[in-house]
């Protein structure tokens, strides 16, 4: 009996043994190569001083830009929380392109809650630009991971695809191919692993250079509230290497939890959910901006063309 394909049965057993392997090799040595990548010495870093819009991405990514810019606005009175958690403008429209999304956000007839806000900024044009002039800056490089997920999904499916014709020429050549299906279920439910993960994103991450600004400017932050500067309104200004002291740069660092006011901070927060950047508990209810709120809560085969006891590879 001739063997399919030309193949005996326990060869290819053993090459579909190596298949199944393969993507999950290829995934793993490429997130390794990425990450290396990230860390490895970059020249320096020329430009301006980071805004706290930029230091909020890279400590926490696009979640932490939009809490920065919630913290700012609430702080200097453009934005106040309802009892409900609502966002509401109450002050001039801001020029800054990440403030002005917020605020245009936070209008009636949206959900204008903080988590609300996120997922609208997320993946808009305000965002994009300041991830892609950080990118530019070497301080932040693009989220491969997605393309990575979706090679090895690809992949997975091509060894489920070859393994399924073999099985179907096998049965159809009239050769054992027991010991096969138990390979094809296990490539099959690799398949569905790999498909429901390949589509996730994180996001860009911070280079090395990256988070040595970052951990730069947040001991400089810290080395000011040492020294008493109050966190008051206003953005993130940059004196001498020095950043100076306000609302936003706290939550920049530190997230929404470090607003200086802990009645406004518990309203801010978003319930806990399971997700990428940001999240926490919360409670609380109505407040004012700049002001408190009045209440807060929380085989083996024996041949190419004949096997014992009932299958090979086809």
């Amino acid at each position: 009996m001739k063997d399919t394909w030309g193949i005996p049965g326990p060869t290819f057993l053993a090459i579909y043994g190596v298949l199944l392997v393969f993507p999950l090799v290829v995934g793993l040595l490429w997130t390794v190569l990425v990450k290396l990548g990230r860390k490895a010495p970059r020249p320096a870093v020329h430009g301006p001083q980071p805004t706290v819009y930029e230091l909020a991405f890279l400590a926490g990514g696009p979640d932490r830009v939009v809490d920065t810019a919630i913290a700012a606005l609430v702080d200097r009175g453009t934005l106040r929380v309802s009892s409900s958690k609502q966002l509401q403008l109450t002050g001039a429209e801001p020029a800054d392109p990440i403030e002005k999304a917020v605020a245009k956000g936070a209008r009636p007839g949206y959900n204008a809650t903080t988590r609300g806000i996120r997922d609208r900024l997320r993946m808009s044009g305000p965002m994009q630009a300041l991830a892609k002039d950080l990118q530019a800056r070497g301080l932040v490089a693009a989220d491969r991971a997605p393309r990575i997920r979706q090679v090895v999904f690809f992949l997975y499916l091509a060894v489920l695809v070859v393994g399924v014709a073999r099985l179907i020429a096998g049965i159809s050549g009239d050769h054992p191919v027991g010991f096969l299906i138990p390979l094809l279920i296990v490539a099959g439910f690799a398949t569905l692993v790999a498909k429901a993960v390949k589509n996730k994103r994180q996001g860009p991450r911070p280079t090395g250079e990256g988070d040595r600004v970052l951990h730069r400017a947040r001991s400089a932050h810290g080395r000011e509230r040492k020294r008493g500067i109050p966190n008051g309104p206003g953005y993130v200004g940059m004196a001498g290497g020095a950043v100076l002291g306000g609302a936003a740069a706290a939550v920049a660092f530190g997230g929404l939890a470090s607003f200086p006011d802990e009645e406004l901070s518990a309203a801010l927060i978003p319930p806990p959910v399971s997700s990428g950047f940001g999240g926490g508990s919360s409670g609380g209810s109505s407040c004012s901006s700049g002001s408190s709120c009045s209440s807060s809560s929380s085989s083996s085969c024996g041949g190419g063309s004949s096997c014992g006891g009932g299958g090979c590879g086809g």
